[in-house]
């Protein structure tokens, strides 16, 4: 499908962050070539969530533009493969983040209220995956906010997701929660960590009450490792972050 503004024209980086204005840095112009713009980037940006769901097996799109423009807590890192489409160039990948509050608990059972960066969906194009194109969207993330993947709280992490991790930044093991995240064994002593160094609060210890003091549910990540997760992989499904229903969790926890 041709578009009225060609992806490099909008795009100047290899990978943009976007916020909920859905206006690349360094793009100029005047009312008209802005809502031109916009209106081009939200239907790449609907077709590639679109991608990402379908590979997953969702049966809803988690990224959308108007998601994005009615949160201004998201950003959305998209990536571009700036020779595509005869030198107009196209979006090959997506990872999208936030802030979420969040009760989590640690491997003592405690349940720790938060306020993490978490990571909501994540793709790449079929054609480009296994490439490194995964590695280089996530560490631009890490880097531009000065975030490290042991702070970070994954939504639905799937056995792709759980691979990456180990294989790039040495995370050899999930804690699944109640809520669908999932954290690293290390999330509290490095969300604590940066926290100080960041200003923000650290984790706080509250007492099991309500739906917390049900017991926590049983870590899948030694099925997954000895592949019996329970999950289905698709044929072109990439790194999968997704949101289950209370149904779904229950059938993979």
């Amino acid at each position: 499908m041709d578009f009225i503004v060609p992806v490099n024209e909008m795009l100047t980086d290899k990978i943009t962050k976007l916020n909920n204005t859905l206006i690349p840095p360094g793009f100029h112009g005047d009312v008209r070539s802005v809502r031109i713009m916009q209106e081009t980037l939200s239907k790449l940006i609907d077709r590639l969530g679109e991608q990402s769901s379908t590979a997953q097996n969702l049966n809803r799109v988690i990224t959308t533009a108007e998601k994005l423009r009615n949160s201004p807590d998201l950003i959305l890192y998209i990536l571009k493969d700036a020779s595509a489409k005869g030198g107009k160039g196209e979006l090959i990948g997506l990872l999208k983040v936030g802030w979420k509050h969040l009760f989590l608990f640690d491997e003592q059972d405690k349940v720790r209220q938060v306020e993490p960066l978490c990571v909501l969906d994540f793709f790449v194009l079929p054609d480009y995956q296994r490439h490194g194109y995964g590695k280089v969207l996530f560490d631009h993330m890490l880097k531009d906010l000065n975030a490290t993947p042991k702070e970070l709280a994954i939504d639905g992490p799937s056995p792709k997701m759980e691979q990456f991790l180990r294989k790039n930044y040495g995370i050899q093991r999930l804690i699944r929660q109640n809520t669908n995240f999932a954290i690293s064994p290390d999330f509290f002593t490095a969300f604590a960590e940066t926290s100080s160094k960041s200003g923000r609060s650290t984790p706080v210890v509250t007492t099991s009450v309500g739906r917390f003091a049900a017991p926590k549910p049983q870590s899948v990540i030694a099925n997954v490792i000895h592949g019996d997760s329970g999950y289905q992989e698709t044929s072109n499904g990439f790194y999968r972050c997704r949101q289950m229903s209370r149904q779904d969790s229950l059938q993979h926890t």
